[in-house]
Order: structure tokens, then C-alpha cells, then sequence
């Protein structure tokens, strides 16, 4: 759904996704917050609860459900890099996670020590593989997102989602099924 990085440039295409935490121009400051996680099965569900309450503390609950499922994959896939980067006998390195809001986008980046490109432009995976719908989930509900090597080791992956009300991929899904679809076959 929307623009995505492209397989060349791959850095945020966006002020919220922006490597950095200073403001870069004349604005509204960037609010965001962050979490250092281990690579534990837990993980995600902790990354969830700081998002769910960093959203209503920034009244963007309206994209609570699509901000938890894109921060559910990132946070899966990081544990999965940390634990593949990990080299054997030794505990798997922290992954972090970062929120950031500005210009009418949220951005979840992930970190961890992986410096591999995560996997881009492949097909799905058949009705019974229990791995590798993550990316695909995040690249269906984001309207943008990518990836970037760290600047000390290992990259980010994120996703930018629009905070204007009625621009969710759930809302804009529904748009363009209302223009396609005749009405009442819905």
C-alpha cells in the first residue's frame, strides 16, 4: 500500500523515519520514545504495551491495531536476526525499538546486530509455511517502509504510518473497495 522504499535507496523517505534524534528544520519537535529489549519470546508483547501506551499519550489511538501488528512482525524479525547474528555459546545482543511521531507520520524502527538486508520483492510463502508472511504483513498495512544500515553495526527496519484520522490502511482499503466494488456487494 502506498510508496515504499525503493531497492536502491532505502533510507526513511520521511521526517518521523529519519536516522537522528534532532529536529533537522523549523517545525513541530519529533516526540518519541524508546525501548531496549532482549530477544526474548516476550518481547513483542512488551514492544506492544510501551507503543499502546506511547499512542494514547500522543492521541493516536486510532492507530493502535495496525501499529501493534507492524510492531508484533518488526520486533519478531529482530529477535530472529539477533539470535542468528548471535555467534554460537553466547546470549543473542539486545534489540531496540524506536517510536517517533512527526509531520503526520508514525515510524516504528527496529534495531538489531544483523547487518543483512531483510528480504525484499519475494514471493509468498505457500498456505502451509509457518514462517515469512512478517515483511509482506508489514509492507500491506505501512504505507511506506524500509530499511537502513546502523551507523554503529547491525540496521534498522521501519514503517511509516500516516496519523491523519481516516488515513489508516483500513480506511483507505475501504475507500478503494468503495470505488471498485458496487455497492451492496461488500
Amino acid at each position: 500500500m502506498g510508496t515504499h522504499a525503493s531497492t536502491t535507496d532505502l533510507s526513511p523517505k520521511s521526517e518521523a523515519c529519519a536516522v537522528g534524534t534532532g529536529r533537522t528544520r523549523p517545525g513541530p519537535a519529533t516526540r518519541q520514545t524508546s525501548l531496549i529489549l532482549r530477544p526474548l519470546a516476550t518481547a513483542p508483547g512488551t514492544a506492544r504495551g510501551t507503543l499502546n501506551t506511547t499512542l494514547t499519550l500522543w492521541g493516536l489511538t486510532h492507530l493502535s491495531d495496525t501499529a501493534q501488528q507492524i510492531t508484533s512482525e518488526l520486533i519478531t524479525n529482530a529477535i530472529t536476526a539477533s539470535r542468528a547474528a548471535a555467534p554460537p555459546g553466547t546470549e543473542p545482543r539486545p534489540i531496540t525499538i524506536r517510536i517517533s511521531a512527526r509531520d503526520q507520520e508514525l515510524c516504528i524502527r527496529v534495531w538489531d546486530p544483523d547487518p543483512t538486508p531483510p528480504p525484499r520483492n519475494q514471493p509468498p510463502p505457500g498456505p502451509l509455511t509457518e514462517h515469512g508472511r512478517g515483511l509482506l504483513i508489514v509492507s500491506a498495512l505501512s504505507h511506506q517502509w524500509g530499511w537502513h544500515p546502523a551507523p554503529n553495526g547491525g540496521k534498522y527496519v521501519w514503517a511509516g504510518l500516516r496519523t491523519l484520522t481516516g488515513d489508516t490502511p483500513a480506511a483507505l482499503n475501504a475507500a478503494i473497495r468503495a470505488d471498485r466494488v458496487p455497492e451492496g456487494t461488500l
